[in-house]
This record gives C-alpha cells, structure tokens and sequence, in this order.
C-alpha cells in the first residue's frame, strides 16, 4: 500500500469511520462452510477415493445386515454452530433462521440402492494428492466470491498450508477406516462415520443426511474428510486473522502525527472551498458578494453535504457495491 492509500485511509477512517473487518471474516468463513462449498469439495473428494476402488464392486446383498452408526462421533462446538442464517432486506438476522447442520444420518428406507465399494490399501502421496485436490477446489470456490486480490485469501492460503499436516493425517484415518471392513464375508457390515455426519436438509425441514447416490462407504469417508479438513482451515483462519489484525495494529506515530495534520490541512482546504463556492454562487445571482455570516453558514451546509456525499461514496467502496449498496443510507 503505498503512502498516499495509506493515509486516505486513515482520513476515510478518522472522518466516515473504519470498516468492520468482522463482516470480511464472516464472508469467507461462510463461504467455506456453505452447502455449495462441501458439496462440491465432497464430490472432488469421492471421485479421488474412487481412483482406489477394487475392481470388485460389492452390491448390498439381502443376507448380508448393514448397520450405519451415526451416533457415536463427537459433535464439537464447531459442529454445533448454528448456519444457515437468513436475513431481511435490511440485513436484520431472522429470528430462528439458523440451524445446526451436523449429527444426521442417512435415510435407509432405501435399501436396494446401497452398494459398498471395496477400496484399495492407499499411499502417503495418495493422501497428500488429495488434500492438494481439496486445497485447490476450496481456493477456487472462494475467489470466485471474493476475488484473487481480497487480503482474506492469502490469510486463508496460509491456514490452509498451516493445516496441511493435519489434514493428511485426517484423510490416511478416514480411508484405513474404508479400507479395512471386509465386504465379502461379513454377513454384518458397520459402517461407523468418524465424524459427525453433515445435514443436507434446510433449516425446519427434518434432519436428514441425504439420499445415497453412490456406495455408502465412500459417500461416508467423504464427508468426514471435508468436515474435519473444514473445521480445521475455519479455526485456523480465524486464529491467523486475529493475528494479522494485531499486527497491523502496531502503527508508527510519526506517522499518525503527519497524517493527522494532513487531514487537519485538508479539512480546512475543503471548507475554503465551499466558502469560496457560496461566495460564487451569491455573486452569480445577487450581483454582490455574501455577508461573512451568510457565507459560512452556506459553507457549513455545503460542508455537512459533502461529508454524506464522501460517506456514502466510501461505503459503497468498501461493501463492493451492488445489493450492499442500499445498507450504506441506513
């Protein structure tokens, strides 16, 4: 940023009032929590783990139990947060709009449907070719939302290179649990998700984790990989972003001191204008020039336009414009 952006800043902020950099947090982290997101992170995921699938492919078979344990993983605080929020036209939060989306379970009731996927024994580049995928899908989905420019992406780049380490260790779990079942001669099968299971339905709808559309086993590890690579990179974002705002914080004074008498200099170069402004427009249409008294009031008011004028131009800027804009006359 060079000196010159600096310090409008710092006017825009001293005059309009800074920006809530909470608003720019929520965005990204909604964006990475959303329905959109892990839906089509989960898709990326079971397509990679289907590169691992035995050529033998195995169809429930009505001797065979299946048992689905949905119940046994630990719902965090994380999985407890309530999204889904909805909000009026003017940005007030609807009362019990939001929801839990985590601990559901799939609706067996159709039961022919289900197949089983016997996958291979996978390697340590395989995990890290996954999390690499995932990695690449999650910075795509977000910059075409906030652009490749936006300061939140390189801090969600860093988080998501923070996590790396972690979040392969949660893939190479995830699929030694697919890995290990045998598909042949059980006549019972459990299939025990390690994390809690993400809702598909809407908030007031009954809870459910979908419709099963590929083998249960895949569709399962799936989205227990993409929650647990998720609730890593949102709590690792918003550690990072404090600390990136802690930092800026430590400001150099000298330079406060010269950006408070430039803004001082150009308040008052901005009031002679509109004194000289008023003196004009009198003199246009009384032949004469204003009394001091008329002129200053004239400028005073022609001041108070300007600042309204300047804050809804800033606002504007800083909401991105388009819907956001109609918030910035409230």
């Amino acid at each position: 940023m060079s000196i010159v952006e600096e310090f409008f800043t710092f006017f825009n902020d001293l005059i309009i009032g800074s920006s809530e950099s909470s608003d720019s947090d929520d965005e990204i982290i909604g964006i990475i929590e959303s329905s959109s997101v892990m839906n089509s992170l989960s898709a990326v995921v079971s397509r990679t783990i289907s590169q691992y699938e035995n050529s033998i492919i195995q169809n429930f078979n009505s001797d065979q139990k299946i048992v689905v344990d949905c119940g046994s993983a630990r719902l965090t605080p994380w999985h407890l947060k309530k999204r889904g929020k909805k909000y009026n036209w003017l940005g007030e939060e609807i009362p019990n709009s939001g929801c839990v989306n985590f601990g559901c379970c799939y609706d067996i009731t159709q039961t022919a449907d289900i197949k089983l996927s016997a996958i291979n024994e996978t390697t340590v580049e395989n995990h890290q070719q996954m999390f690499n995928v995932i990695k690449q899908e999650l910075t795509n989905q977000v910059s075409m939302v906030v652009g490749l420019e936006e300061r939140s992406l390189n801090i969600l780049n860093a988080a998501l290179n923070e996590v790396e380490t972690i979040s392969v260790d949660h893939i190479r779990k995830h699929l030694r649990n697919i890995t290990g079942q045998d598909l042949v001669s059980s006549q019972e099968i459990n299939v025990i998700p390690l994390s809690p299971l993400r809702c598909k339905n809407s908030c007031g709808e009954d809870p459910t984790a979908g419709f099963i559309n590929q083998s249960l086993n895949v569709e399962v590890a799936a989205e227990n990989i993409i929650t647990d690579i998720v609730e890593s990179i949102t709590q690792t974002y918003i550690t990072m972003k404090s600390e990136t705002d802690v930092s800026v914080t430590t400001v150099d004074m000298k330079k406060i001191y010269i950006f408070a008498i430039l803004s001082v200099l150009l308040i008052v170069a901005l009031y002679t204008v509109c004194y000289l402004i008023v003196q004009l427009i009198h003199y246009v249409i009384a032949k004469r020039p204003a009394k001091e008294i008329v002129a200053h009031i004239g400028a005073t008011i022609l001041m108070v336009l300007v600042y309204l004028f300047w804050g809804i131009v800033v606002c504007i800027v800083r909401s991105g414009g388009g819907f956001k804009m109609m918030f910035c006359m409230f």
